[in-house]
């Protein structure tokens, strides 16, 4: 791999820049300079699962960080041809291609919040590597006024209805983000969490719990009143242990409540 040379890495993206409103010129240049920048090294990459469907060309982190920089301002500019190589790179079975492509989404401006919701929809999956996963999920933060829509919540609904205990995890981190940027139609958020609450599986638990958190931010009243109202519709034994977990998340006040009403 060749040493990373800023002001010659730079000339090379201001080339790929002239090819952004042609597709297949923009994709065939940009994996051509994740070519030249390719280390023939076996991958040390932790993150890369044996059985991994997708490769790497172990670009650094240096490299993808400009290309990173330089895409953002480029989807700003022109959204159009933003979401068409964002297609087009996704669709290469290589970490980095992809990244750029969730480069691109993630700096798209608010008036194309059902394109990026689209792409999320079809993009995001458990079989994706973790360092996929974490910018996809991140991606969502930048778009405040998308989190508040019906069809935002609709889709974490999916997720969090799932069977699959994997797809339930996502959902909660999801939904985390979504809390912490103030969304507050709690009943509807608490008859989401309300199946999850009955005895939930111990992969989901920490996912969980910082739901919870972030529900005691926006309102502890009401996150108390409905852990005491899980705890009357699910009495049982390990639904009680987990919902003890959570007590000493609250302030003095409400835990004396709801230990007092789960003892009950």
């Amino acid at each position: 791999m060749p040493l990373v040379q800023l002001s010659r890495l730079r000339s090379q993206l201001n080339a790929l820049e002239a090819h952004f409103n042609n597709p297949e010129v923009f994709r065939d240049s940009l994996v051509s300079l994740f070519l030249v920048y390719e280390s023939k090294k076996a991958s040390t990459n932790i993150w890369l699962r044996k059985n991994s469907q997708f490769f790497t060309y172990n670009v650094p982190e240096s490299v993808m960080a400009e290309l990173e920089s330089r895409l953002e301002t480029l989807a700003r500019l022109n959204p159009a041809s933003a979401l068409v190589n964002a297609d087009n790179l996704w669709k290469i079975p290589y970490y980095e291609p992809k990244k750029a492509a969730i480069a691109l989404i993630s700096n798209l401006t608010d008036l194309y919040n059902i394109e990026f919701l689209k792409r999320i929809q079809n993009w995001l999956s458990v079989e994706l590597e973790v360092n996929l996963i974490k910018p996809l999920v991140a991606s969502v933060e930048t778009r405040p006024g998308l989190l508040q829509d019906k069809q935002w919540l609709d889709y974490l609904k999916k997720w969090l209805t799932s069977r699959e205990i994997q797809d339930i995890k996502l959902g909660l981190q999801l939904l985390d983000r979504t809390l912490s940027h103030g969304y507050n139609n709690l009943p509807l958020i608490f008859s989401v969490l309300t199946p999850l609450i009955n005895k939930p599986p111990f992969p989901i638990q920490k996912d969980l719990v910082n739901v919870i958190q972030e529900l005691i931010v926006l309102s502890e009243a009401e996150t108390a009143s409905f852990l005491i109202m899980s705890g009357k519709l699910f009495p049982d034994t390990e639904n009680l242990k987990f919902l003890r977990k959570c007590i000493p998340l609250f302030d003095d006040f409400f835990q004396k409540e709801i230990r007092s009403a789960l003892n009950a």
